[in-house]
């Protein structure tokens, strides 16, 4: 699996900092929906845990990036 060079670049600095970006992107989209009195929980349920895990990744002190 690490002979293939598109495995080699999914780093888990890459996969974190994209779990941030889609999960403050279903975040805010769910939230506003949610305000605005409509359908907006699974916007929410999928974006608060992307959001959790990927800061946790990034926090969590991994040397090898």
């Amino acid at each position: 699996m690490n002979g293939n060079p598109a495995f080699r670049a999914l780093t888990e600095f890459r996969t974190a900092v994209t779990a941030v970006l889609a999960g403050s992107a279903f975040t805010a989209a769910g939230g506003a929906m949610y305000a605005l009195h409509h359908d907006g929980f699974p916007g929410l349920a999928i974006g608060l845990p992307l959001l959790a895990t990927g800061l946790v990744m990034l926090g969590s002190g991994t040397v090898k990036r």
